[in-house]
């Protein structure tokens, strides 16, 4: 049957064709359609529900005489059609392809229940076709009315995901080394960020630059730990958020032409919890600064708050967010809601919604796989946000329809966002965490290190089997971080978990070498599983109590010692049998990462950045006398013979010492070349007394890009 035998106007989904004219629309809207895609598209509504081969569509599109790449042309077209219907071709809603052979219009057509023939309707006796109109529009309102809930979603959602098609990326910098914290000015013609100066470890500056140039100019000279800014709503200043240490942590203004600081407030360095909790927001009126704050008060080691600091008196109130880890705290462009988002796990994070007017607050959506940025939409009706796991992808909502999150077609690795208030674009941060294993011969003098695991992604928390012949760890080069083994030389690894989740890890072997004990946050709640090292199926311990994570084994494999309340941030420490039951408390709240002494005879954990000791019976629990401050995490530390291994921080200096448990004295062993993780999951030294293993911090760096067309 030829085009010309058809209807004029050929109508499927919410899309209407006209043959006579080309044209193509999308609910009333015209969409833009190329000739060879219309084409194509006329071919396939010829036969609906029937293949139309390639040859059919080479005939038909191009004439014998016509030299071009067929495959290369008739591919380019279909791309083209797919992007004007909004669909993909691995979820085909209107055109299905048949590998090697055509494709096959596969949706009703014309009203009717199946893709079949087009044909005319005869036409009807004199006089009846008045009585058939009024039929016609009586079904229509009746059938509109009762799927107007159904098809309004859609509706609204096709013309957004032909936006979404249209997303470029762009760098926006090209500098060594780490940039961070992106924020626009009002106009959108600059863009100020934190950059490390291309020297890992050193410390951020905020630079500002003019999009489209080349160099940046340097605004402060006070390289800090944790760095995030803010333009005022005038664009005449910009807010820092700065964690450099107890004296000078605060919120500062400065001229973003360069000029003195003039500091508001003190606030704790908070740089442990990285950059999420950095981060500064400024109200659209110039009136107020959203900021994240640990108490002075809190209970918890790991308590984030959020508070708004007035710029007319410089008093700071809490905001009442009912969660106990607070980041990202984002102001929406007119100043109706406040977003943050609530880190409820290690890898579980919710977003929640503050209206402004009314003080009512809503949780907007939760997400499994952490979020690492928001930005939101200029008409407030959507947030963006990146998740720090898997690839670092880039996420949309909207608040009306906050269940339906689709993912952006561009961007990965993100770390943080900015929406430019001009409407151009959205900046995020493409980070490269590189952080791998190392070797150290205890035995040779001085001590000599070595990379032993690694890969392009992160390899952390190290074990080694009784036996030392191999090497049980976690990494991230699958996308999710799971659990791997390897030879002692970190050759031949394999991956022994494959759960797909953001956080499973800190694997620990059984004394005999049978089993490794791991922890995971498989389906959003901390449980310990049991896997043999070479290979099977993993299973849950069986425990009576929740959200239980960082397990070891007790020195004659009959106990496992597990921290309770990990993700909450009330931590304690206590022991279950290896088979799984009762739990019995071991150290009452403040209490982390659990190792048995050589001897059997104590448990070792960490309270408060120091280290504790107690009876394997919960009894004479005390303070190891002497023994130097631990990181905040308290993982980078190893109990051998009468002595700790442990990490010593001296300003920029990461330094393997050695700890007597008889003299009280501590001396160094080694100085790491880079700095460590903020979570390295443990230093094990192997039985014999040879070899220590640590996490090391290769290479870091980020660039800022710009996804163009987003707003």
């Amino acid at each position: 049957m030829s085009a010309n035998s058809l209807s004029s106007i050929v109508r499927f989904g919410a899309f209407e064709l006209d043959l006579q004219t080309g044209e193509l629309r999308h609910a009333g809207q015209k969409v833009k359609l190329q000739e060879q895609p219309f084409q194509v598209l006329a071919a396939l509504l010829e036969h609906p529900g029937k293949v139309v081969t390639r040859e059919e569509l080479h005939t038909k599109l191009w004439p014998a005489d016509t030299f071009v790449d067929f495959d290369h042309s008739l591919n380019a077209a279909i791309k083209r059609l797919r992007d004007a219907l909004s669909e993909s071709a691995d979820a085909p809603v209107y055109i299905e392809t048949l590998a090697r052979r055509g494709y096959r219009f596969i949706a009703p057509v014309n009203g009717s229940s199946s893709p079949g023939e087009i044909e005319i309707a005869a036409a009807p006796p004199p006089g009846a076709w008045k009585r058939t109109v009024i039929i016609a529009v009586v079904g229509c309102l009746v059938v509109a009315g009762l799927l107007y809930a159904w098809m309004k979603p859609n509706r609204e959602r096709s013309p957004r995901l032909v936006e979404l098609q249209r997303l470029t990326e762009v760098p926006l910098t090209a500098l060594p080394g780490t940039a961070l914290s992106p924020t626009f000015s009002p106009d959108g013609s600059q863009i100020a960020f934190a950059w490390d100066g291309g020297v890992i470890g050193k410390g951020y500056d905020l630079y500002v630059k003019v999009i489209g140039a080349d160099e940046p100019l340097r605004l402060t000279s006070h390289p800090s730990a944790r760095l995030s800014a803010a333009w005022s709503p005038d664009g005449r200043t910009i807010a820092i958020s700065r964690g450099a240490g107890e004296d000078d942590s605060g919120l500062y203004l400065i001229p973003p032409t360069g000029g003195p600081e003039r500091k508001l407030i003190a606030r704790s360095p908070v740089s442990w919890f990285g950059t999420e909790a950095n981060w500064i927001s400024w109200s659209p009126d110039g009136k107020q600064l959203a900021f994240i704050d640990h108490p002075a008060n809190a209970v918890a080691d790991a308590t984030l708050q959020l508070f708004l600091l007035s710029l007319e008196n410089l008093e700071r109130t809490q905001v009442e967010t009912g969660c106990n880890s607070v980041s990202i705290p984002k102001f929406s462009p007119g100043g109706k809601y406040l977003a943050w988002v609530c880190n409820k796990a290690a890898a579980s994070s919710s977003l929640w919604l503050l209206r402004l007017s009314d003080g009512d607050r809503s949780q907007l959506l939760s997400w499994e796989d952490g979020i690492s940025g928001i930005a939101w939409s200029r008409d407030e009706r959507r947030i963006v946000f990146s998740s720090v796991f898997h690839d670092g992808g880039v996420w949309e909502t909207s608040l009306d329809r906050p269940s339906h999150v689709e993912r952006l077609p561009t961007g990965h690795d993100a770390e943080a966002l900015a929406a430019d208030p001009a409407g151009r674009g959205l900046a995020y941060a493409r980070g490269t965490h590189n952080v791998n294993i190392w070797r150290l011969d205890l035995l040779k003098s001085p001590p000599q290190a070595r990379k032993l695991v690694s890969s392009s992604r992160q390899q952390q928390a190290p074990s080694f089997s009784p036996d030392g012949r191999k090497i049980a760890f976690e990494s991230t080069r699958t996308g999710a971080t799971e659990v791997w083994i390897s030879d002692a030389d970190g050759l031949r690894a394999q991956q022994l978990t494959n759960f797909g989740q953001s956080t499973t890890g800190t694997p620990r072997w059984s004394p005999d070498g049978k089993l490794i004990a791991f922890d995971s946050r498989l389906g959003g709640e901390a449980n310990i599983y049991l896997v043999d090292p070479r290979g099977g199926v993993p299973r849950k311990l069986s425990i009576d109590r929740q959200d239980n994570c960082l397990p070891s084994w007790s020195h004659d494999g009959q106990w496992i010692y597990f921290v309770n309340g990990e993700d909450s941030a009330i931590r304690s420490v206590w022991k279950v049998p290896s088979s799984g039951g009762h739990a019995v408390l071991i150290a009452k709240q403040s209490a982390t990462f659990p190792l048995e002494s050589p001897d059997g005879e104590k448990v070792y954990f960490v309270r408060n950045q120091k280290l504790w000791q107690v009876k394997t019976d919960g009894s004479m629990e005390q303070q190891v006398a002497g023994m130097p401050e631990l990181n905040f995490m308290g993982d980078e530390w190893f109990p051998f013979g009468s002595s700790i291994y442990f990490i010593a921080h001296e300003g920029d200096k990461r330094i393997i010492s050695l700890f007597d448990l008889q003299t009280k004295r501590a001396r160094p062993i080694f100085t790491l070349e880079k700095p460590s993780p903020g979570w390295i999951g443990g230093m094990p030294v192997s039985n014999d007394g040879n070899w220590l293993l640590f996490p090391q911090k290769d290479e870091r760096s980020s660039e800022l890009m710009l996804i163009e067309n987003w707003r």
